[in-house]
């Protein structure tokens, strides 16, 4: 009996070994080749979520690793930028810069972001140093950004502060009872309009508790989840596996609006949406109206910059999408119609803008510019530069910088 058990023990002794060294290959070739992001966010009580305070590592689209492999570092008060004090320095002009994920610019490397690109052409054009300090975060909408100039940003004195308004999301995203249907679940503060003010709810937000792992097993799964970057791919790819062997996965809330079939989002390119979208509009304006006022009364200036989603950019998307979606043809639409509305607003406001899609739209469709990343859809180096020299000739014309000394 021996010599038969003797042999078999052997040979699962070895390929046991065989099959941990090449566990350890590919969690080796994970890390070396960053199959997954490094973690940059985590739960916040008073954003939802924000970055983590002197994270560094490698941002990448797991759709498609081989778009962008991008270094990341967050500073240690949780900005995706250098290390900026609260106390302005003397004779510095400073400006916040407030956004989404286009602010956030991880797609791109610090140096090659727009903001980075404005800074770099104010501190050539004008008579005093220049600072561009980027508060944008990834699934911030307006909302958001009120809230964090509250809490966070006055705190660097700024004299301008740059909204860059990316209507794209930030309508929805605002919007409460539309954003948690989109999503499927509360996951942030909100502001509410009440006999027209804007009143903040699910404040503080009540961070989720994760239940301590239970078993040997669980507390496995709770280990590769917090330090294998192999674990996450793994997983991911059995999950795609397991729904292409079990038929198409079942449509959620955030796919589509009603029994009408319609992507929700779409609906902000409707000339005639929905009564909830008037709403949202109303939601979004008033947001802007108050970190105004709270700018202003500060001490600085607030200014918008209208970022073109990338559906309204490049040709064909409508038709694709009336193509896609019959049930449009019951609404009239126009890629062009959430900037309309936010021009004639601003306008109204005297809130100083620069929209930027027609100069996109043109550099795309007349000269064949590829500005945005074909699976991530944010923007890669091309238009980090665009948007940049764009935002910083804007800001010299415009007066919304000093441009002589004592100014």
């Amino acid at each position: 009996m021996r010599r038969f058990v003797g042999p078999f023990l052997k040979a699962g002794l070895l390929l046991t070994g065989i099959l941990i060294l090449g566990l350890l290959a590919l969690e080796g070739a994970a890390r070396a080749f960053h199959w997954w992001p490094d973690p940059f966010l985590q739960p916040d009580e008073r954003f939802g979520l924000a970055h983590i305070p002197n994270a560094s590592g490698w941002w990448v689209n797991i759709e498609a690793p081989g778009e962008f492999q991008t270094p990341v570092r967050i500073n240690s008060k949780g900005l995706r930028d250098r290390e900026y004090p609260y106390e302005k320095p003397p004779g510095t002009f400073r400006i916040l810069l407030l956004g989404d994920n286009f602010a956030e610019a991880f797609q791109v490397p610090l140096e090659d972001s727009f903001q980075e690109v404005v800074e770099v052409r104010l501190n050539g054009e004008l008579p005093l140093p220049v600072e561009v300090i980027n508060a944008g975060t990834w699934l911030y909408s307006t909302d958001l950004e009120l809230l964090f100039y509250r809490l966070e940003g006055r705190n660097y004195r700024p004299d301008l502060v740059l909204l860059a308004f990316h209507a794209g999301t930030d309508v929805l995203e605002s919007h409460r009872e539309m954003e948690i249907r989109y999503m499927g679940r509360e996951y942030k503060p909100f502001f509410v309009l009440k006999d027209g003010e804007l009143e903040l709810v699910n404040f503080p937000y009540p961070v989720p508790q994760e239940p301590p792992p239970q078993g040997i097993v669980g507390r496995v799964k709770g280990f590769l989840a917090a330090h294998s970057r192999l674990y996450p791919v793994a997983g991911r790819f059995i999950r795609r596996y397991l729904r292409r062997g079990g038929g198409s996965a079942a449509g959620g809330a955030a796919a589509t609006s009603g029994a009408e079939a319609i992507p929700m989002d779409l609906y902000l390119y409707a000339v005639d949406p929905p009564p909830e979208w008037a709403e949202a509009w109303e939601v979004s304006k008033a947001l802007i109206r108050q970190l105004r006022r709270e700018v202003e009364a500060d001490g600085g200036r607030l200014a918008v910059v209208l970022i073109p989603d990338r559906r309204q950019v490049e040709a064909g998307y409508l038709d694709w999408a009336m193509r896609t979606y019959p049930a449009m043809a019951a609404y009239t639409w126009d890629m062009e119609h959430p900037n309309r509305v936010l021009r004639t607003f601003l306008e109204a406001e005297g809130i100083p803008y620069l929209d930027l899609l027609e100069v996109f739209r043109q550099r795309t469709q007349e000269q064949g510019a590829e500005l945005y990343y074909p699976r991530d859809g944010h923007w890669n180096v091309a238009g980090h530069r665009l948007a940049g020299e764009e935002i910083g000739a804007w800001l010299v014309a415009s007066g919304l910088v000093p441009t002589e000394e004592g100014r």
